[in-house]
């Protein structure tokens, strides 16, 4: 029995032991949270930028293709055999040159039987003439013995009739002339049209071949075209502008325009037309941009890009994208505040956008103030951060170059100043004696005024 209670005993001591150890080793614990609650937390090391205050520009690049300005294809206004043609396909052509010549021969037969014709005619209106002068003449002489009862009326109108009859031969006489003068200036122009020449009425004299049709030998007719003429000088590119862009373009804007066949160089166009209709497929407006093509290079057809800048803002403030984050579905930066080295997120509203900035519309930053662009995604308001070396060095750099541009232009100011000094200072002398010229010698009394009706001497 005694054994039983001092094992008793000893099980009750050593659960005692074991609460008041479990007791302690959870409030070395709980001290130890504490200790670690109370203990303050690291900064955030973090990159910065100052706000800057730069000219942006709204721009956009669109792809499109090049066209020759105007072109059109020669075709014959005859059907004839083409006997020759003198340009072939990248020729160049002047305005005036001989381009074909059409088999003439049936042509001059008919110039020559039209020319034949119209003689027949004009000798013909000569007898008529003749003819209606001597109707004429008896006409009037039996019309005084027909007053004088001297011949029959049956006489007298035999002689109006006849006169009658050959005044209408006249006026038929007169109208074949016309006719024969007609087919004679129809049968002309037919024949001149065996020649094609090269013929425009605006532009410069120079064109280019751009395509040949057929060969020499082909029987050609109306409406069946034998060379395209391009115009090259001036290049038009036909770009499609989306309807967010269509409003901020106007004819006149200069663009810039590439092609990978000259790769690094630029070639300058302006928007020269602009379409009063958007596709409905596309939702895109066409326009059209002229390029002067003076040496010939760019070519119709080539893939083009058009940069064109659709409005400037300048001295607009200006901050890295990456500067820019969303808290609780609201865009801003991670700014500093100085008074105690702790980030606070403000709200932004944005502009422009480029590769390297954003235009920042509000709010306004100040001089002094610093915008997260690295570590920006671990802040919180309030969380500590500190500056890293880098950005310090970089705004130090930012600084001392913005002061020897200050003392530059303080530099250049004195010397202008220092200069106009130096203008004034070598006028004055020559001034001054200019001045001592015209005023009258020491001792000598001036001229008095001549008395009225005198003469001065």
């Amino acid at each position: 029995m005694g054994k039983k209670i001092v094992l008793l005993v000893l099980i009750v001591a050593f659960a005692a032991i074991a609460v008041f150890a479990w007791q302690r080793y959870q409030e070395s614990i709980k001290e130890e949270e504490r200790k670690a609650q109370k203990k303050p937390e690291d900064p955030i090391v973090v990159n910065v930028v100052k706000p800057e205050h730069i000219t942006m520009l709204d721009e956009r690049i669109y792809s499109g293709t090049t066209q020759a300005w105007s072109s059109y294809d020669i075709d014959p206004e005859i059907s004839a055999k083409l006997v020759s043609l003198k340009f072939d396909i990248g020729d160049q052509i002047k305005k005036g040159d001989l381009i074909a010549q059409l088999d003439d021969s049936n042509y001059d037969q008919s110039v020559r039987q039209a020319e034949a014709e119209l003689a027949v005619a004009k000798a013909k209106d000569v007898e008529v003439k003749a003819l209606l002068k001597l109707r004429t003449s008896q006409y009037d002489r039996l019309k005084l013995l027909h007053e004088r009862n001297a011949t029959s009326d049956s006489e007298f109108e035999n002689a109006e009739s006849a006169m009658k009859v050959q005044e209408a031969a006249l006026v038929q006489s007169e109208a074949n002339i016309q006719n024969c003068e007609a087919r004679l200036a129809a049968a002309k122009v037919k024949l001149d049209n065996t020649k094609i020449f090269a013929d425009w009425n605006t532009g410069s004299d120079i064109r280019h071949v751009g395509d040949r049709y057929v060969d020499e030998g082909t029987l050609v007719s109306p409406g069946k075209p034998i060379l395209k003429i391009i115009e090259i000088d001036r290049i038009k590119a036909r770009i499609p502008i989306i309807e967010r862009d269509f409003r901020f373009l106007q004819v006149g804007q200069k663009a810039e325009v590439t092609t990978d066949a000259y790769p690094g160089e630029t070639f300058e166009g302006t928007v020269e037309m602009i379409s009063n209709e958007l596709a409905e497929s596309t939702r895109t407006v066409v326009a059209i941009l002229s390029i002067p093509n003076k040496d010939f290079r760019l070519r119709p057809g080539m893939f083009v890009r058009v940069r064109i800048v659709l409005s400037e803002h300048k001295n607009t403030q200006a901050i890295p994208p990456n500067a820019i984050l969303s808290r609780n579905e609201r865009q801003g930066v991670f700014m500093i505040n100085p008074a105690d080295q702790t980030a606070l997120f403000v709200p932004v509203q944005t502009g422009l956008e480029t590769r390297s900035r954003v235009e920042i519309l509000s709010p306004v930053f100040k001089e002094t103030d610093v915008i997260v662009t690295v570590g920006n995604h671990m802040l919180e308001n309030g969380k500590k951060v500190e500056v890293s070396q880098l950005s310090r060095l970089r705004m130090a750099e930012a600084l001392a170059a913005e002061a020897q541009a200050q003392s530059a232009e303080q530099a250049r100011q004195a010397e202008q100043q220092s200069a106009e000094q130096a203008r004034q200072a070598e006028q004055q002398p020559a001034e001054q004696a200019r001045q001592a010229e015209q005023q009258p010698a020491d001792g000598q009394p001036q001229p008095a005024p001549a008395a009225s009706g005198e003469k001065a001497p």
